[in-house]
C-alpha cells in the first residue's frame, strides 16, 4: 500500500514539473485543469481495487448447498375409510368369517376371497360376486368334507365391468348335507375396471350380527310359545324377519318382523307361537334382505322357496316341545 502511495506522489511530482516547461509543452490528452481530478480517480480506482482484493482474499466462497429433492411416489388414491361397528357385547366370531377383502376395499380383477367357515361333515360353500345391478359376475361351489371350527377357504374371482368402478357384493353361503341353509354373509366391495387393489382390514365384521339371550343353542321350549330376545346390527333398513323351519328346511309357519329404525344396534323382543304334536328339531332363522340383490336364494333344496337376495343369514337349532 505504501508502495502504491510512494508511486503516486512521484508521478504528480513529475507530471507538475512537465507543466512548467515553457514552450516545450506536450499535448496530453486531458486538459491541464483536469489533471488533479485524473490524478484523484486514478487514486480512487487503485483504492476500490485493493480493497475488492483484500475482501476477496479474506470471505470464504460461497459454495452453494444441494439440497436432496424429496422423493415423489406414484399417485396412489387415498383408501376410503369405512365404518365398521363395534361387536355388540354377546356377540361371537361369525360362522362365516370374510377376512379378506374387508369393507368397501378397491379391488382390480381378479377378486381374492379368504374366508374361515364353520363347518360340519359335506358343508357346501357357495360363493358368488355380484355387481351392482345384482348380476352375477363369477361364482364357486367347494364341498369341505369334515366338520372344522374354522376351515380355511381361498378362492379367485376374476371378473369383468363396463364402469370404470361401481360396487360390488361378495356373497358366501354354507348349506348342511341335506341342502338346508346354515348361514350367509355378504361383503360391499367396490370393483375397479383397472388401477390398483387397496384392500381393507375386516375389522369387526367377522363377528355374527345377531347376540341372543334367548333362546340359547339347542335349549329346549315348551309351550307353542317362543321368545326371543336379543340384538342384531343390521346390513340395512330392511326389515329383519325371525322364523321357524324344520331340518329339512319346511317352514312351520311362525314368523314375524322386526322394523329397522337406524344402523345401530336393534333390540329383538318378539314371540314366535308355534305349533307341534311331537318334539321338533327346528331351526330359529333370522335374516334381513340386500337393497340391491334380488337373486333367487333356496333356503333348503328339498322344500325350494326362494328369498330375495338376502344379505345375512343366521341359525340356531332349538327343539320345539308341545
Amino acid at each position: 500500500m505504501l508502495r502504491k502511495l510512494f508511486v503516486l506522489t512521484f508521478l504528480f511530482g513529475l507530471l507538475a514539473g512537465c507543466a512548467f516547461q515553457g514552450d516545450a509543452s506536450v499535448p496530453t490528452p486531458f486538459p491541464t485543469d483536469y489533471l488533479p481530478t485524473v490524478i484523484y480517480l486514478t487514486f480512487q480506482s487503485i483504492h476500490s481495487t485493493t480493497i475488492a482484493q483484500t475482501a476477496a482474499a479474506v470471505t470464504p466462497t460461497l459454495v452453494p448447498s444441494l439440497t436432496p429433492s424429496p422423493t415423489v411416489s406414484p399417485t396412489v388414491p387415498t383408501p376410503t375409510a369405512s365404518a365398521v361397528p363395534t361387536p355388540l357385547p354377546g356377540m361371537q366370531p361369525g360362522t362365516i368369517q370374510i377376512t379378506s377383502p374387508g369393507p368397501n376395499s378397491r379391488i382390480v380383477s381378479p377378486l381374492e376371497a379368504r374366508l374361515t367357515v364353520a363347518t360340519e361333515k359335506d358343508t357346501k360353500v357357495y360363493i358368488a360376486l355380484y355387481g351392482e345391478d345384482g348380476s352375477l359376475l363369477y361364482d364357486e361351489l367347494l364341498n369341505i368334507p369334515n366338520s372344522s371350527s374354522g376351515e380355511y377357504v381361498f378362492a379367485k374371482f376374476p371378473f369383468e365391468i363396463r364402469a370404470a368402478g361401481e360396487t360390488g357384493i361378495l356373497q358366501v353361503t354354507t348349506r348342511d348335507s341335506n341342502g338346508v341353509l346354515m348361514a350367509l354373509d355378504t361383503m360391499r366391495v367396490i370393483l375397479l375396471s383397472n388401477g390398483v387393489s387397496q384392500i381393507n382390514p375386516p375389522g369387526n365384521t367377522i363377528y355374527e350380527r345377531v347376540a341372543l339371550e334367548t333362546p340359547a343353542y339347542k335349549a329346549a321350549v315348551s309351550g307353542g310359545v317362543l321368545t326371543v330376545k336379543g340384538t342384531y346390527l343390521p346390513v340395512n333398513s330392511q326389515s329383519l324377519v325371525l322364523e321357524l323351519v324344520d331340518v329339512y328346511g319346511k317352514s312351520l309357519n311362525a314368523n314375524t318382523i322386526v322394523n329397522i329404525a337406524s344402523l345401530d344396534s336393534q333390540v329383538i323382543d318378539k314371540t314366535l307361537p308355534y305349533k307341534v304334536d311331537a318334539p321338533t328339531q327346528a331351526y330359529l332363522v333370522i335374516h334381513q334382505a340386500d337393497d340391491i340383490l334380488n337373486n333367487p336364494v333356496l333356503f333348503s333344496r328339498l322344500y325350494p322357496i326362494p328369498w330375495s337376495g338376502p344379505a345375512y343369514v343366521y341359525t340356531e337349532l332349538i327343539t320345539l316341545n308341545p
